[in-house]
């Protein structure tokens, strides 16, 4: 698999806008109505509008959106079941292209924190600290360029429980493969089982203290004995190939029921933390393996030495290149990328059972090569780094829903035909897991750097939970994803155009959202406002704001050109004090110019989609609206007197309804698992430095600015280790 250079996220985007068609939503005005999508009323407010200052569509328009967003997504479904048919690109599978300045894992022992949200728990988590830089772009004849904004973050290190795994997807259980490849067999799920104790040991070769083991247990598949009744116990029996002792054992804990081996990165008064991409089978299926060696195991191999992440890496290599798996290698790595953020919100990894159709063909070009293998060898530190930051990793797979042209008001009819009538497609409903397949590669070729965690995200079973944040409106942002990806991800990504203010017959004005990208531009004037973190929205809020209404720390750019935030490099803590800086894999910064951030379709063809009820209630654009428009009252403006869009009942009623959960998911849900690492702020209490989130970000919290005293009565820190 040939890869081309790194590219910045620059050149990326402006490919995309040479071949992206005309913007559709431009489709949503009637023809008989010129009003900006904000002034979408209803008859009986309008005599409240000013300068789009309601927020709710009337039914007519309503419609007319649904009805573009109907086209847009059933193009893209339509292109979406063409790869399917025919098989994937190459890119689309290949990791890498999610690399942009992800910075790499140390191989330094770095500063941790252990974490717990609950005194009354007995879970806690190892996180590594770090931080992130950014700079203002420079803007002659303005002091904000000199300053910098660093946002603080803690990335997961060890887990006190390993992330439940079973056999029970759906999704790619026939992998579509790429072009031309032979897809008879499908062992993606054997191999993401390599893949996590490959980084498990990696990690702790990497960041491992004093207490930190990899060891074998006692469970093992079926046959690394030779022994007669095992091959009736495996539910499939796995060719492993001719390898010695050492190598059947390895591939007896990697296909163990519950855990074959324990990766082990700290002890901390008693307390274990495993790697956080230490998996336990719970499931009745049991493999067995099929070895060829010219010894047999002696007495004592249940304690043999678990081999190195390079020899690990090794073995994995040789089992791909025996079956010829191909793209397989790589879909697999992307799986066990989702692995620790599966383990943060508490849901079990649902893997495909593997197939096992027919003996290799060995007529069949391969089509993974050795260098292909170690370029992915050399790669692990950042896939490592990303993979540990379940924030970034959440952020980024919500984000490919979100669109810049689609105001928070909109939500609604814009995610109405990807949710409720693309899985009821002729060639999606009767397929059990097809929904999700297809929506993997409708999102690949919307954002193509993110095309193989989508897929690794679906393999895995993650795919329900990230549609729960997405279908609620207000999914989870990190402002560090844009940066480490070169994915744009909310309006705060991108710079806008044009000058900030404007002057018209009611005064002068400033769209709201330019007036909230400079709030949370590192201050020139002190005040006592908190924006700190990014809205709790990506979607952009609707109108205009007068100058009179804005904040010195808006004001002050009245009249300066553009600015955005430019990442400089991300920051270690290490154990003795220092700091290491990371600039990242690429050097190139993400700095979108344009607005036109989605990929084109490439098909001309339009797939008619089963046209279905849009609710009238519009949950997802009344809570995206609640949330954004919430970041500015709490912290620190509050409601603005004469601004009427905040008398909206959407604003005014604080009840928003919660994200809807999945079954799998624990009891801490709704107030824990939105944290970003954008929301850690230190503090001295007592004398004693802390870690404190600096907001709930729950899913049904009204009130976002709180004091560390309060977020101590229900958060416990056990301190550094």
């Amino acid at each position: 698999m040939n890869r081309s250079p790194p590219v910045s996220a620059h050149a990326v985007i402006s490919a995309d806008v040479r071949r992206a068609p005309e913007p559709f939503w431009l489709s949503f005005i009637p023809d008989d109505d010129s009003s900006p999508v904000g002034d979408f009323c209803s008859p009986q407010k309008s005599e409240a509008r000013n300068d789009g200052e309601c927020l709710q569509p009337n039914p007519r328009h309503l419609k007319a959106a649904t009805v573009s967003a109907r086209v847009y997504w059933g193009r893209l479904a339509e292109e979406a079941l063409s790869h399917y048919r025919r098989g994937l690109l190459p890119q689309q599978v290949d990791p890498f292209n999610m690399l942009g300045r992800v910075p790499t894992i140390p191989n330094k022992p770095g500063s941790r924190r252990i974490l717990t949200f609950d005194e009354s728990s007995t879970t806690s988590t190892l996180y590594l600290e770090a931080h992130s830089t950014f700079r203002v772009a420079i803007n002659e004849g303005c002091t904000v360029g000199d300053n910098i904004k660093t946002i603080p973050a803690l990335l997961q290190l060890g887990v006190q429980s390993p992330t439940p795994v079973d056999w029970k997807g759906t999704s790619f259980r026939q992998w579509v493969g790429i072009e031309g490849e032979n897809t008879t067999r499908n062992y993606i799920s054997i191999i993401a089982l390599g893949w996590s104790y490959i980084l498990s040991v990696r990690l702790l070769e990497m960041q491992g203290q004093e207490g930190a083991e990899i060891a074998y247990t006692q469970s093992m598949a079926a046959g690394y004995k030779h022994e007669a009744g095992d091959r009736v116990a495996a539910g499939i029996t796995v060719d492993i190939g001719d390898v010695d002792e050492d190598a059947a054992r390895w591939w007896a804990a990697i296909l163990a029921p519950g855990q074959g081996w324990k990766a082990i990165v700290s002890r901390n008064n008693d307390v274990l933390y495993l790697s956080p991409w230490s998996v336990c089978v719970e499931d009745e299926q049991r493999f067995g393996i099929d070895w060829r060696g010219t010894s047999s195991p002696s007495q004592d191999s249940v304690v043999s030495t678990p081999p190195s992440s390079k020899n690990a890496f090794e073995l994995l290599t040789r089992f791909c290149l025996l079956h010829d798996l191909g793209s397989q290698c790589f879909a697999a790595l992307a799986t066990t990328l989702t692995f620790p953020t599966l383990n943060h919100y508490g849901t079990v990894a649902t893997l495909p059972f593997p197939t096992n159709v027919r003996d290799r063909d060995e007529d069949t070009p391969a089509k993974l090569t050795a260098p292909d293998l170690v370029r992915m060898s050399e790669e692990l530190p950042y896939y490592m780094a990303l993979s540990c930051n379940h924030s970034v990793i959440m952020s980024s797979l919500c984000g490919v829903f979100w669109e810049p042209r689609i105001p928070c008001n909109l939500v609604s009819p814009w995610l109405h035909p990807v949710m409720n009538e693309v899985p009821i497609l002729e060639e999606v409903i009767n397929f059990k897991g097809r929904y999700h397949e297809i929506l993997a590669i409708m999102c690949a070729i919307r954002r193509p750097k993110l095309a193989a965690l989508w897929l690794g995200a679906v393999i895995s079973g993650l795919a329900p939970r990230i549609l729960d944040f997405v279908q609620g409106g207000a999914p989870p942002l990190d402002p560090n994803a844009f940066a480490w990806t070169g994915c744009p991800q909310s309006f705060m990504d991108l710079a806008g155009s044009g000058p900030y203010f404007q002057t018209n017959a009611s005064g002068e004005n400033i769209q709201r959202a330019d007036a909230w990208r400079l709030l949370f531009l590192p201050t020139v004037v002190e005040d006592d406002l908190h924006y700190e973190n990014y809205p709790f929205a990506p979607w952009e809020p609707v109108g205009k704001t007068s100058a009179e209404n804005c904040m010195a720390r808006v004001r002050i750019h009245r009249f300066c050109s553009r600015h955005h935030l430019n990442y400089q490099h991300w920051a270690w803590h290490l154990g003795d004090g220092s700091t290491l800086v990371d600039p990242g894999l690429e050097t190139v910064p993400a700095q979108p110019s344009s607005q036109e951030v989605t990929s084109g379709i490439e098909t001309p063809a339009s797939a008619i989609l089963p046209a279905t009820e849009l609710s009238l209630d519009q949950e997802a654009s009344r809570r995206a609206s609640w949330e954004i428009f919430q970041w500015v009252t709490a912290n620190g403006e509050g409601r603005p007197a004469d601004e009427l869009i905040y008398n909206d009942e959407w604003l005014c009623d604080g009840t928003v309804s919660e994200v809807p959960s999945s079954p799998q998911d624990d009891a801490t849900d709704s107030h824990i698992r939105r944290l970003s690492s954008s929301t850690i702020s230190r503090g001295v209490i007592d004398g004693d430095q802390v870690i404190s989130p600096k907001t709930t970000l729950g899913t049904t919290s009204s009130v976002r600015k709180v004091s560390i005293e309060s977020w101590f009565k229900g958060l416990h820190l056990e301190g550094e280790i």
